[in-house]
């Protein structure tokens, strides 16, 4: 019998969760700022995922979709708070109203997004909802471009996040408006322009995370919905109070969803796969009912 863990399915975990932690340092990012959980954040995955057709439509490579992600996935949020959120702030909104309203416009960009997927396939002759760009991957010495690309990419903006954070003035504000609100606008912080800031990084980290999706597994308008779950239980299960909660419960995430699927596909059959989604969520349940408050928040203690 073949062996269930291969490197190759170590270096498959390795993709997954470098992926999986640039969705979940949006969501964290984001309660950490606002307190609302974003289900818009599964249409900025989507975004980026068609950012990087479109750049290979116009003749570029895919990978060149990654910066475009990066701004599209910035602007749609900002859309997003300006257009919606912040005039429901402004009139006290609850935070179950703003949560339906991120719901609502996820599932307007949903619509948006299926008319952009018609237009690529109508107009330019493209498989628009079955987007793969594994054959287009460079190779380096056997290893796939997506797993170096995807894990820099990764650790460059999270190195990124924490300088801005914590080495800027800009930081000290954003930091002050994530701890108490009320009072960094008496202190003098612009606390509209800190929460603006904060989905802007979180659309565009998305943005990011989406247009690498091509490259690992095969994409349509759906893709962004059907992770979102895993997205918030990777930045759950890390703990919602301490940003480098989303990589260590992303990687913890990944890494037992790929290992355990791949060994329960080795002894049950692949007909497993169907259930992934399972894994995630089951781990989640597990963390969680041993430590509430989320991975980080013991090792922050320490």
């Amino acid at each position: 019998m073949q062996a269930a863990i291969s490197p190759a399915t170590l270096i498959s975990a390795l993709v997954w969760s470098s992926i999986l932690s640039l969705t979940a340092i949006g969501i964290t990012l984001l309660y950490r700022t606002t307190r609302v959980p974003n289900f818009a954040h599964a249409s900025f995955v989507t975004t980026g995922i068609y950012a990087s057709t479109i750049v290979w439509v116009f003749g570029f490579h895919p990978y060149l979709g990654i910066p475009v992600g990066f701004v599209l996935g910035g602007l749609e949020a900002v859309l997003l708070f300006y257009a919606i959120l912040e005039p429901l702030r402004r009139r006290k909104a609850s935070i179950f109203l703003l949560m339906i309203a991120t719901l609502s416009f996820d599932i307007l960009m949903y619509g948006v997004l299926n008319v952009l997927a018609d237009t690529l396939q109508f107009e330019f002759k493209i498989l628009s909802r079955n987007i793969y760009f594994v054959p287009m991957d460079f190779n380096i010495g056997g290893i796939q471009g997506v797993v170096l690309i995807s894990f820099a990419t990764f650790l460059a903006t999270f190195i990124s996040l924490q300088l801005l954070l914590y080495r800027t003035n800009l930081g000290v504000a954003l930091r002050a408006c994530m701890e108490n609100p009320a009072l960094a606008q008496t202190l003098g912080v612009n606390v509209s322009r800190m929460l603006l800031l904060s989905w802007f990084i979180a659309g565009a980290t998305a943005g990011v995370a989406g247009a690498l999706m091509p490259f690992y597994q095969m994409c349509n308008v759906f893709t962004g919905t059907y992770y979102l779950a895993e997205m918030f239980c990777a930045s759950i299960m890390g703990g919602l109070d301490y940003l480098i909660g989303a990589p260590i419960g992303s990687f913890i995430l990944g890494f037992a969803k790929i290992l355990l699927l791949s060994f329960l596909a080795s002894v049950i059959g692949p007909d497993i796969i169907n259930y992934m989604m399972i894994i995630p969520l089951g781990v989640m349940v597990i963390v969680l009912a041993t430590l509430p408050t989320g991975i980080a928040s013991l090792i922050m203690r320490r």
